[in-house]
């Protein structure tokens, strides 16, 4: 069947983004997807010219075909070309229904972005609190001992913002946290760079969290407990790689792990 005339361009699009591909699958199927003619229909490069190509072995790019031909991307004609070599046929539909995907999770991303900025941001105080009083903080490492029970005091205030599983969880996190920091600086006898600009970023993505979500706590409370240890790490790296990018791939990655729509609000 012919291809629609945008769908090759969709083709190449869902080969792009595709998680289910490795890196000379993706290439292998642009190399068929690049040997398509349109006119004619024909797409019968051989695999030597495929692996000269590329600069892979011709059992890599035989590898690579079969693995497309399972994932349903292409269907293999056995010595249905010239010169007896196969005839690879695009599935256009296996491309159009990736691409689909994409645009719906584009437009779940939207929906969350555009309900976040909804919210009204809290704003904090110009200067120092009256009285000594403390402010929330989410991040998991503090900067020395004298912090711990100042959060223990913000941990108790926060508890009717954004509930007891919220809180529970900001104080194991802070637990866990300070225990790792102080056994480090025990052992190293004090932090190192790489230390201090982790956690700072750490602290960065955690405000900007608490920030975004301050009018919603119950949002809040569900975003805290979907956060486990690795996708908080993650989180800090992404932040410690690009300044301000940590809260977006913490939302996009919890949107991944789990529809928006099914989060307590």
């Amino acid at each position: 069947m012919r291809p629609n005339k945008s769908d090759v361009l969709i083709a190449f699009k869902a080969i792009s983004l595709t998680e289910d591909l490795s890196v000379t699958e993706k290439r292998v199927a642009a190399t068929l997807l690049d040997h398509y003619n349109r006119d004619t229909g024909q797409c019968d490069p051989a695999l030597n010219s495929i692996a000269t190509l590329l600069g892979i072995n011709r059992r890599t790019a035989i590898r690579a075909t079969r693995s497309l031909e399972r994932s349903g991307y292409f269907r293999i004609d056995r010595h249905g070309g010239k010169f007896h070599r196969n005839s690879y046929q695009p599935i256009w539909a296996r491309f159009r229904a990736c691409e689909n995907g994409w645009a719906e999770r584009r437009k779940r991303a939207k929906q969350f972005r555009l309900a976040a900025s909804e919210l009204s941001p809290l704003q904090g105080p110009i200067c120092h609190i009256g009285g000594g009083g403390s402010a929330t903080q989410t991040y998991s490492n503090n900067q020395s001992d004298l912090t711990s029970a100042s959060q223990q005091r913000q941990s108790q205030q926060a508890a009717s913002a954004i509930g007891e599983t919220a809180v529970k969880r900001l104080s194991k996190q802070s637990e866990s946290g300070r225990q790792y920091s102080n056994a480090q600086e025990r052992f190293h006898g004090k932090r190192s760079y790489g230390d201090i600009a982790r956690t700072a970023a750490e602290r960065r993505w955690n405000e900007a969290l608490t920030k975004q979500l301050a009018s919603a706590p119950d949002v809040f409370a569900g975003v805290i407990e979907a956060i486990d240890s690795d996708l908080s790490r993650a989180t800090t790296e992404v932040e410690l790689r690009q300044r301000g990018r940590g809260v977006e791939f913490l939302l996009v990655q919890l949107d991944r792990r789990k529809p928006l729509t099914n989060v307590d609000v």
